[in-house]
């Protein structure tokens, strides 16, 4: 993380093993060491910014131990609802929102009237949200869809709001989805980024999304059972296109036996400017029908050359300007991306 020079760090939860029935002088021994272990990026005056998990809500007298651990130097922000200080949480960073949000004080679902707030009164140009539970179920029965109509209203206004990523935990591994709203527009859908590496075991079961999920469809993008986190790139306020990329860094060995991580094949870009801060004096490209099925044309003629991606950043087509359609024939069901200079966004196809 040193290497990548990033701006601060968010851990979604699970610090440690913690647990079910753990005393609270062990989640607090496992705490110190988890601070120990980021001392590197502490010393180095990056903020470490993190949520509780089952793991850390689980055990015994757990807010007064985990309150204990974060106080003075390594508190969070101490800006969140009455009663969930140093829980729920927002942190803003140049041109970025961060909303962290506790999903224990009330179980299974966030302080939603204390979000709207935040988003109804965000001017920043990026808005990115943080929680420990899925709002879909990956492999784990017990997330946000079993306070269904809450975790409904909750993704509604991620998506309204113009924040465009979930970045979540629980499950332990890397599993990324567009979760689609169903109103035939996927550039308002929001990603689920679940990235659960943290202080728990890998976890081989994962589900095909079979929990709750109505009226959304998840489509999953990847998936690895691998030690790693997610790096996140995000445009300044001279970017016209407002792009953010996730990258999946994964933990490998090198011949000598240590352990690196790499940037993976798995790459997510993102249009995410949060209340219509998108706006720009930018040439505005739409796409229809959006999912396709066969053919998709633009709303005019292009005046600039775009170019259509994988998941993974491969160009798979390049169109000059003035043209007005393209074919996804024998294209694989899943999510692709239109680029040209100002902007890039997803397109569905089934």
């Amino acid at each position: 993380m040193l290497e990548d020079s990033v701006d601060f760090v968010a851990v979604v939860g699970d610090l440690v093993e913690g647990g079910l029935g753990t005393p609270g002088t062990q989640l607090l021994q496992e705490l110190e060491t988890w601070k120990s272990i980021f001392s590197p990026l502490y010393n180095s005056g990056i903020p470490v910014y993190g949520l509780r998990g089952n793991h850390e809500n689980d055990a015994n007298n757990d807010i007064n131990i985990w309150n204990t651990a974060f106080s003075d130097n390594y508190s969070f922000p101490q800006n969140g609802p009455i009663g969930e200080e140093n829980l729920t949480y927002a942190v803003t960073h140049k041109n970025a929102k961060l909303l962290f949000l506790d999903v224990y004080k009330n179980i299974h679902q966030v302080n939603q009237n204390w979000l709207n707030n935040q988003l109804d009164t965000n001017t920043r140009q990026h808005v990115f949200s943080f929680g420990h539970e899925a709002a879909f179920k990956v492999f784990h029965a017990d997330c946000l869809d079993d306070s269904l109509n809450a975790r409904n209203v909750f993704w509604n206004s991620l998506s309204s709001a113009g924040c465009r990523v979930y970045f979540c935990g629980h499950d332990h591994f890397l599993d990324a989805s567009l979760v689609d709203n169903g109103d035939g527009n996927v550039a308002n859908d929001v990603y689920q980024y679940l990235v659960g590496t943290g202080g728990g075991w890998l976890m081989s079961q994962y589900s095909n999304y079979n929990g709750n999920n109505g009226p959304f469809v998840p489509n999953r993008l990847f998936h690895e059972m691998e030690f790693g986190y997610a790096l996140v790139e995000v445009s300044d306020l001279s970017n016209p296109s407002c792009q953010v990329k996730i990258n999946w860094k994964r933990r490998t060995q090198n011949g000598s036996g240590i352990q690196t991580y790499q940037l993976s094949e798995h790459e997510i870009l993102i249009e995410s400017c949060s209340n219509g801060l998108n706006e720009s004096n930018s040439i505005e490209l739409k796409v229809f029908p959006n999912p396709s099925n066969g053919r998709v044309y633009f709303n005019s003629p292009l005046l600039l050359p775009i170019i259509l991606m994988d998941t993974y950043g491969k160009v798979l087509i390049s169109l000059p300007e003035n043209s007005t359609s393209f074919s996804t024939e024998g294209f694989a069901p899943g999510i692709y991306f239109i680029k040209n200079q100002y902007q890039t966004f997803p397109i569905a196809v089934q």
